[in-house]
């Protein structure tokens, strides 16, 4: 945390920063003794303002980043809940053209299935959940430019050769929506597992095996080291107890804040949306299915995230601002280009008050979006 700091951008790339004085020329800023850090990274993310990726039109996308912009995320991976493979393929199409359009980032997107357990759907559409076939692991190894993560439940039938040549391929390999307990977990690891997707949510727990107890995917993450944790820091779908429990156990180093944000992300309560057919709402705080049985996902962006890990888990801000933008940047493979300030690193910037109101968001050293 630099006090009293400047820092410079030219074509668009951090040119040098530091303390006192700054250099002369150019046009200023005045940062206003406000908060200034590398805008955010969502590895995790649905849609938002009545749009969801699924939706497959340029327009849907173009609606849910400028969305997340406006909060301060400046890069996200579009993340499809499970579908149909032809539909699939249509939305990689439609990213294909989009990701020029945005003016935030749009990042190779995030497959959460349909390669899952149908006993840990949660809000997924069980009748499209399936083991891969052959077909499928071929199409998704050809397509790995377009996909930077896949969740996958390690246990099903074909999972652990997905896994492999997914991860040969370049793709994070993420497990979750899963009953996989410790055995699969280590078999997953050793095929090229680096992530679990949303801890806590939708995974196996300890439980007793004849007389004794063994540990399940949520206890397992905790521990191992290899693996990067996904948080939806809401207070919703994670307690604050587990909150600090994560916290403590991984590190910012291995957690990754997420929002899970679906297209109720910003509406009114009471308002009704879809995920893929179901039917959702917009409940206090976080999305729901709508007959309330069950929780849908995140209604908060990575502001949000941010500033719950901070005033609710006790982290220092840098380190949630870090768990925010260094480790999905490092996730992804994109460190030497985004996720923190330094010279050569793109100029992607969010500046906020110490209530974490976005002021200005910068894209490649342009201004993208202010609020003053």
């Amino acid at each position: 945390m630099l006090e009293n700091a400047w820092i410079t951008f030219e074509d668009g790339m951090i040119a040098g920063f530091g303390q006192g004085t700054p250099p002369g020329g150019g046009k200023y800023v005045d940062g206003e003794g406000l908060f200034l850090a590398p805008g955010f990274i969502d590895t995790h993310v649905h849609g938002g303002n009545g749009a969801d990726f699924l939706d497959g039109t340029a327009e849907a996308f173009l609606r849910v980043a400028d969305y997340h912009l406006a909060h301060g995320t400046t890069a996200l991976c579009p993340t499809l809940a499970t579908a149909t493979y032809d539909h699939i393929k249509a939305v990689v199409e439609t990213w294909e053209s989009a990701k020029g359009r945005a003016k935030g980032r749009l990042l190779p997107l995030h497959l959460e299935g349909p390669h899952l357990a149908r006993t840990k759907a949660g809000a997924q559409n069980p009748e499209l959940i399936t083991p891969p076939t052959s077909e499928n692991i071929e199409w998704v190894v050809e397509n790995a430019a377009a996909i930077a993560q896949m969740t996958v439940a390690p246990e099903i039938p074909n999972a652990l050769e997905l896994i492999e040549k997914g991860s040969e391929a370049g793709i994070v390999m993420s497990a979750g929506h899963t009953e996989a307990r410790e055995q699969e977990m280590k078999a997953g690891l050793e095929r090229g597992i680096a992530k679990i997707t949303h801890l806590f949510n939708a995974m196996s727990y300890a439980a007793k095996k004849g007389v004794f107890r063994e540990p399940g995917l949520a206890e397992y993450a905790l521990v191992e080291d290899r693996v990067v944790c996904e948080l939806i820091a809401d207070n919703f779908h994670v307690a604050p107890t587990l909150m600090k429990l994560a916290y403590r156990a991984k590190g910012a180093g291995r957690l990754t804040l997420i929002s899970d944000a679906l297209a109720g992300t910003g509406l009114p309560v009471g308002t009704t949306f879809l995920l893929g057919k179901l039917q959702c709402k917009v409940a206090e705080g976080v999305c729901m299915l709508a007959d309330g049985s069950a929780l849908a996902g995140s209604a908060t962006r990575s502001i949000d995230q941010v500033r719950i890990l901070t005033q609710v888990v006790g982290a220092p801000l840098a380190e949630a601002v870090r768990m925010a933008t260094e480790t999905p940047a490092r996730l992804l493979g994109l460190e030497d280009r985004y996720g923190s300030i330094g010279e050569g690193k793109a100029a992607d910037l969010v500046q906020f008050d110490a209530k974490f109101g976005v002021r200005r968001v910068w894209v490649g050293g342009e201004v993208a979006h202010s609020y003053v």
